[in-house]
């Protein structure tokens, strides 16, 4: 089968399209045509090597975690799927291998295709979509009515968690530049601050979740904007977990204000209730450049600018 694969670390120019072996599906998983797959900031950290420390270097790699696609094989464990199903998703294997034209998951990792949406959008929908549902309500305990900053609004994550901070009727404070303005405005966010010209750290009111996407602030320069009980949430995962010391050390002296992280988990049921929203035409996702796999240096390229307005999508069988 076609893939895109890296042999070694580095920049969007390391990608090689090649024929490789189509994977091996095991008793418990799924195999899939895929349709496209997307980009994430995790895609592009781990094409420089970021995480090899902890995921190793099994050269050669195929990269991409989002995915849509066609059940084509299922293992005897498999229950709720069956040949033929439009499943999307996130891939549960090391690195994840979305940039080919087959891919295995477990069956926790997908979710049938909402008919209403292309496969396209399906492929943009699963990371963003999980890590903003169980951001804000695991993590950020969210309740109906409280106040939710989203730090880096524009972006796969923060379009996407605006959206489910409303769908849970929280006020929404989106944070981005001007350009990004309009593009914010159509999600309908309570407030929006352009940081080109207010500071957020000036705002004079408080927040319950300041959801640092954009990961540009730390705590202990936030905390003052917090109530009582209120969270920092940063999804640089690694780089939080280094500064947690720091942090419970400011946690002493808070008032029940807590800096956490996020590592998103596949999950049906939560799969199930971003399906039911997308179906129901309640949560939407923006894709605001498509390519194909034979230009995924330029793709990765483009996304790791983060500029892009929503989510950036690879077609790969159309």
């Amino acid at each position: 089968m076609k893939a895109a694969v890296i042999n070694q670390f580095g920049s969007p120019e390391v990608f090689e399209i090649r024929n490789i072996e189509k994977p091996i599906i095991k008793e418990d998983q799924i195999l899939i045509k895929v349709f496209a797959t997307s980009i994430n900031p995790i895609d592009w950290k781990q094409r420089k090597g970021n995480h090899k420390l902890i995921l190793g270097s099994p050269f050669p790699i195929t990269l991409g975690y989002d995915v849509s696609g066609e059940v084509v094989k299922i293992g005897n464990e498999i229950k709720d799927f069956e040949i033929g199903d439009r499943v999307f998703g996130v891939l549960d294997n090391k690195y994840g291998g979305a940039l080919a034209e087959y891919a295995t998951g477990h069956e926790k990792c997908f979710s049938k295709m909402p008919e209403n949406i292309t496969v396209e959008e399906a492929a943009a929908f699963p990371m963003v979509a999980l890590t903003s549902l169980q951001a804000l309500r695991d993590k950020g305990n969210l309740k109906v009515g409280q106040t939710v900053l989203i730090n880096g609004a524009s972006g796969g994550v923060g379009h996407m968690a605006i959206q489910i901070a409303k769908l849970m009727q929280a006020k929404v404070i989106a944070v981005a530049s001007d350009k990004s303005e309009r593009f914010i405005k159509q999600f309908e966010p309570d407030e929006f601050i352009d940081y080109t010209k207010q500071s957020v750290l000036d705002l004079n009111q408080k927040v319950d979740i300041f959801f640092d996407v954009a990961s540009n602030y730390t705590f202990p320069k936030t905390k003052h904007l917090l109530n009582s009980g209120g969270v920092y949430l940063n999804l640089e995962y690694i780089n939080t977990i280094k500064k947690m010391p720091l942090y419970k050390l400011h946690q002493l002296f808070s008032k029940g204000k807590k800096a956490k992280s996020l590592l998103m988990k596949q999950n049906r049921a939560d799969f199930e209730i971003i399906s039911k929203w997308i179906t129901k035409g309640l949560l939407k996702v923006s894709i605001d450049e498509s390519f194909n796999l034979n230009n995924i240096s330029a793709a990765h390229d483009y996304a790791q600018q983060g500029h892009n307005k929503g989510k950036n999508v690879v077609v790969i069988n159309n």
